[in-house]
């Protein structure tokens, strides 16, 4: 007999806390919250140090149960950046390696110690490169891996929840932002490319929403004449995937 609903949950981690979410069985496939702790950090070590180690305890627990495990990386823990098109690039491998010479060349040798995924985008436009601490991603693989459950990915936060409304886009140019505590991520695509990605500290209050917006908006290749919309949207679709054989290492 086949299992109509396979088990699987999403854990979010944040720098001040963890959250897991599993779906509740039935037709209606609602989420059922399964698991939340608020965390302090952890001292002078890695910002992602905390949601690890909580991460660990959630799953030593039997509430953490089996079936397959997303894990969703807060913006904290993501570098983000524009790369554009070249027609020189002629391979997956050669795009990532150009992504992650930019991500040198803006952020210094401290990223030859992030692994880099790049968007998956139609020939001619931008894409969009996610870097993350490789520490971190051995970390998440080595604490699951004795458990009872499975990881199936590791997804930057921005990408999880993109995906979600993407649909909602299709054949608009639109600017998309993404708020979490202590954090605002903003991509925006105009003509079904993307022409924009950046993050910056959230303001206090809500209202200095609109100034952060006309401030990190303020760059030339969004602007000027109209284009007509694409109907091909961009894409976020990309995760560090498991087995860690797929994941590419640099250094």
């Amino acid at each position: 007999m086949s299992r109509l609903w396979p088990d699987k949950s999403c854990a979010v981690l944040c720098p001040d806390q963890l959250q897991v979410v599993r779906p509740a069985r039935g037709w209606r496939r609602r989420a059922a919250f399964g698991f939340s702790e608020t965390l302090a950090g952890e001292g002078d070590g890695p910002p992602w140090q905390a949601a690890v180690a909580a991460l660990e305890r959630f799953l030593a627990t039997p509430g953490a149960g089996t079936g397959a495990l997303d894990v969703v990386l807060s913006n904290h823990f993501v570098r983000y950046l524009l790369v554009p098109w070249s027609a020189r690039i002629a391979s997956a491998e050669e795009l990532r390696n150009y992504a992650a010479a930019m991500f040198e060349e803006i952020h210094g040798e401290g990223s030859a110690q992030w692994d880099v995924i790049v968007s998956a985008e139609r020939a001619g436009a931008p894409r969009l490169a996610a870097a993350v601490d490789r520490p971190l991603l051995e970390s998440i693989r080595t604490t699951v891996a004795p458990t009872r459950m499975r990881l199936a990915s590791i997804q930057p936060y921005l990408m999880a929840a993109y995906n979600r409304v993407a649909r909602a886009h299709t054949g608009q140019d639109f600017v998309f932002m993404l708020l979490e505590t202590g954090r605002a991520c903003i991509v925006a695509a105009q003509g079904g490319r993307w022409c924009h990605v950046s993050t910056a500290a959230a303001p206090e209050p809500a209202q200095a929403l609109a100034s952060l917006l006309a401030r990190e908006l303020r760059w030339p290749t969004c602007r000027g004449r109209r284009r007509r919309p694409s109907t091909s949207m961009p894409r976020t679709g990309r995760a560090w995937s498991c087995p860690r054989s797929s994941v590419r290492r640099r250094g």
